[in-house]
């Protein structure tokens, strides 16, 4: 049985709405830190990500070396920048444009 455009549109409102209240309680939960937890969450979120971009690599080219991920790593870094400083996209979370215009 397949699912109906209204059931479907019913469902993805109910997973934005439920979204929206997780991110108000992580809000509200991040309000409650010091600024050195912030700061430390902030740090081992980045670290993560270092993380899974490397595990990403190593998956695309299992014959890598770890200094070959590193060296893939920083290629991409640097075609990002590139992309950034030219301005070629801008980021967009809900219709709000992030960082600078």
């Amino acid at each position: 049985m397949s699912e109906t455009i209204e059931e479907r549109a019913a469902s993805e409102w109910e997973i934005r709405e439920l979204q929206a209240s997780i991110d108000q309680s992580n809000l509200r939960r991040a309000a409650d830190l010091s600024m050195a937890e912030k700061f430390k969450l902030g740090a081992d979120l980045y670290d993560d990500g270092i993380r899974w971009l490397k595990q990403i690599i190593k998956a695309e080219q299992p014959d890598f070396t770890p200094e070959q991920v590193n060296q893939e790593l920083d290629r991409r870094n640097a075609i990002k920048r590139r992309v950034e400083e030219a301005g070629l996209f801008r980021l967009y979370v809900e219709d709000v444009l992030i960082g600078k215009v």
